[in-house]
């Protein structure tokens, strides 16, 4: 149903329109902590020799845990954290954009999108313009303004206020939600004081492109317009539809706070990801990662591929499957192995 993008009155000041948008937003995250582990480059003590093929060389990492598990529970638990922590934030994240953002786009005139001005008071000095600057509103919005200037007598001693007047015209003049009637009407007191209100009434299709910021700021410029003596009624909608034109299909967040949420939003997303400790790669290498004799520590070029791999752990090559040379070894009373090339 069409509803007030605001008003005013020569004596009792301007308000704003009804619009009744508003979202709220929450978003909150945990992560615990095991028992601490270690891992290392460099052998420690109670570690275990890992060791795992990059760029055919052996890489040998030092774990008091089993790193292959890890790798696999990891990925687990990011799933998990991203089906119930991230898609979540993201989740909001659009709503509120979706929700505060003004991202208009024109209507189709596929209405009754007749333009026009019925004054029955006499006071419009211009029609040529005051019709140009509504019909450039309507080009860049797909919205039809349509102005009506009538006596109080219209409204006075029959509704409690201009707004409910303008509602009723409203249904009655039009069948769908795609108009905004602007109504002024005046009159003169027995002291000489013009007795002047307005009134605007918008359909609900036209809410996406009048927002609060658009109708709040036209009706602020359209009232101090009416103040002015140097304007006549109809060189001052003219005016304030002149000055509304031109801005009325930017793009913004609309709703005051909305970019610190999304902000918010991001930030938080970005600590996620960095307590998550997202390393794919490495934890790749990690879910192939082989226990390592730490004696092993012989290397040897493949003498078909040239790929490095550690002596006595293979029959094969590592990195090309060719077979590799046979080695023996003797291990002295101390445990340590020593290689004798065949």
């Amino acid at each position: 149903m069409p509803h007030s993008s605001g008003g005013g009155s020569h004596g009792g000041g301007s308000h704003r329109g009804s619009h009744h948008r508003s979202s709220s937003h929450r978003s909150s995250g945990s992560r615990s902590r095991g028992p601490v582990t270690r891992s290392s480059s460099t052998p420690f003590e109670g570690a275990t020799t890992y060791m795992y093929y990059r760029n055919k060389r052996p890489v040998f990492v030092y774990a008091n845990y089993d790193i292959r598990k890890t790798a696999k529970k990891a990925w687990t638990s990011r799933i998990l954290l991203l089906i119930f922590v991230v898609c979540p934030v993201i989740l909001m994240s659009a709503v509120i954009l979706f929700l505060s953002g003004h991202f208009p786009k024109p209507l189709n005139l596929n209405y009754d999108s007749r333009i026009y001005v019925d004054d029955r008071v006499g006071v419009v000095k211009d029609p040529g313009r005051l019709m140009a600057s509504l019909q450039a509103f309507q080009n860049k919005t797909g919205i039809t303004p349509v102005v009506v200037i009538y006596p109080n007598e219209v409204w006075q001693g029959n509704y409690r206020s201009l707004e409910k007047y303008a509602y009723e015209d409203y249904i009655n003049r039009f069948d769908d939600e795609k108009h905004w009637l602007i109504v002024y009407t005046t009159g003169t007191k027995e002291d000489g004081f013009e007795d002047w209100y307005w009134e605007g009434m918008q359909g609900d299709d036209t809410d996406p492109i009048l927002d609060g910021k658009q109708t709040d700021s036209f009706t602020k410029n359209l009232h101090s317009l009416f103040l002015d003596k140097q304007y006549s009624v109809d060189e001052a909608i003219a005016k304030a539809f002149e000055d509304l034109t031109p801005h009325v299909m930017d793009k913004y967040l609309s709703m005051p706070g909305s970019a610190c949420l999304l902000v918010f939003d991001f930030i938080f997303l970005g600590i996620m990801v960095f307590a998550m400790d997202f390393h794919p790669i490495r934890e790749k290498n990690y879910s192939r990662a082989e226990v390592c004799d730490p004696n092993f520590v012989d290397q040897e070029a493949c003498e078909y591929c040239g790929g490095i791999y550690i002596v006595g752990m293979h029959v094969t090559c590592p990195h090309c499957g060719a077979p590799v040379k046979p080695h023996d070894y003797t291990t002295d009373e101390y445990g340590n192995v020593t290689q004798i090339l065949n």
